[in-house]
Formats: C-alpha cells, sequence, structure tokens
C-alpha cells in the first residue's frame, strides 16, 4: 500500500505532535481522504524521513505523532547547480519536476534576452516554483529539497558561478562542439546553465563563455526548454554522478 510522503517545514521529533494546514491538509483530507490511525511519511528536508501517523483530521488541521526517525539518505553524491532560463508556465514546472527527480543541489532562475514571459507576470512564480520543488521531492523519495534561489539576472548568475568552486561550468548550446571537455579528474560540483524557449542570445554565449563557462550540446537534435534540464542532468549523473556504475 502506498504510503503519503509529506514536507513539512518545522522541526520533527519522535514522538512529537506535528500539525499542518493549508493546501496541503486539504490534499491530505479531501483529495487522498485520509483517515485517523493511517500511515504517513514525513519529512523536513534536514535529512532522514519519519514514520508517522494520523492523530486527528479536521477541517482545520491535520495532527501527526511521528512514531520512528529514518535517517536514509537518497540525494545524489554529485552537486549539481541549475542555472535555468524561465520559462513558460507549464514548461517551467516540467523542468523543475524533472530536475528535482534527477538529483539536482540548487536551481536559479535566470533571466535571459530571450525572456518567454512578461517580466511583470514573474512577480509571485517564486513560490508556486517552491511548491513544486516540495511536490516533487515528495513524490521522488527525496530527503532533501533543493535550494531555489530567487529570480536572478543572467549576468549575475554567471558572475557568482565563475567565482564559486565549480569543477565545471556548461552553458546549454544549440551551436557548441560535441567535443566533451577534457577533464583531469571527475567533477564533484557542477554548474549548468539552461536558456528558455529561444535559448541563449550570441552576447550572453560570449559572456558566459568569458566566464569559464564551455558550450556544450548532446547530439544534433535541438532538445525542447523543458527537456533539456532532464536530459543534461541525466547525462552529467550517467558520467560523473550515482548514475555512473551502470555504465558498461
Amino acid at each position: 500500500m502506498h504510503v503519503p510522503r509529506v514536507f513539512i517545514d518545522t522541526a520533527i521529533a519522535v514522538q512529537a505532535t506535528v500539525k499542518l494546514d493549508g493546501a496541503k491538509h486539504h490534499h491530505l483530507r479531501n483529495v487522498l481522504r485520509l483517515k485517523p490511525a493511517d500511515a504517513v511519511i514525513l519529512f523536513n528536508g534536514q535529512g532522514g524521513e519519519y514514520a508517522a501517523q494520523i492523530d486527528t483530521i479536521t477541517k482545520q488541521e491535520t495532527c501527526f505523532t511521528a512514531l520512528t526517525f529514518n535517517p536514509v539518505d537518497r540525494e545524489a553524491p554529485l552537486y549539481t547547480c541549475l542555472l535555468q532560463g524561465i520559462l513558460k508556465r507549464d514548461a517551467m514546472i516540467n523542468a523543475l519536476q524533472r530536475a528535482t527527480e534527477l538529483g539536482v543541489s540548487k536551481i536559479i532562475p535566470i533571466q535571459t534576452q530571450h525572456l518567454s514571459e512578461k517580466r511583470a507576470q514573474l512577480a509571485g512564480r517564486w513560490n508556486a516554483w517552491r511548491a513544486v520543488i516540495e511536490q516533487s521531492s515528495e513524490q521522488c523519495g527525496r530527503t532533501q529539497l533543493p535550494e531555489l534561489a530567487p529570480l536572478t539576472a543572467f549576468a549575475d548568475a554567471v558572475s557568482a558561478a565563475q567565482n564559486s568552486a565549480f569543477d565545471l561550468r556548461l552553458l546549454a548550446h544549440v551551436g557548441a562542439s560535441e567535443a566533451q571537455p577534457a577533464l583531469a579528474t571527475p567533477p564533484q560540483r557542477i554548474a549548468l546553465a539552461i536558456g528558455p524557449e529561444g535559448g541563449f542570445s550570441d552576447p550572453e554565449v560570449t559572456f558566459a563563455r568569458a566566464n569559464g563557462f564551455i558550450p556544450y550540446t548532446l547530439g544534433s537534435r535541438i532538445l525542447r526548454a523543458e527537456t533539456a534540464p532532464a536530459a543534461l542532468l541525466a547525462h552529467l549523473q550517467t558520467r560523473f554522478g550515482e548514475f555512473a556504475e551502470w555504465q558498461a
């Protein structure tokens, strides 16, 4: 039987009572139709998860008791920071979901020249993106949430990445050579920049290259903007991360 996983942004302790209201309470009560004594799994992004049961569920809130703690760690050992160009609403949701499922460590939404959404429409989007990441983490079994940075201008995000301790910086770019970067040792921290539906502009590519980013592509086909994060993160996990052991 499937046991729902619930992210709660609060402290959790064994035998302590935890309360939940709002949209998640509504989902548990009215969509999943859970009842007292039903089992759930709680996690708060601090590592591990808690087996819990519902004590009471009213119109206003759900109360749980955490029964046992499981120190399981399902996070990817490869640190990946995704600089994601802001996409149209549904495409951005898909990109965030897939990136979370594939173990991304940090996501920086970047405002680029070929911005798909009107800048005035971006207000309030951050909270929706955070909710998507929480839901995806619940679904895929993660015990920590990817960090979601504030909306950041492209140049600021690239400059910050250039000044951070990344072993490899890649820029998804259709016109890039398919040659693999020459590396003395496998990278442990990777920054990956992916543009919006229109891709990066020529000045943005030039600026990124000047700040240590290597233009990079997978194959000869053009990927949709929401497909690129999943394809590239899976590729990097296969080359350098938790999927590498499956290589022949």
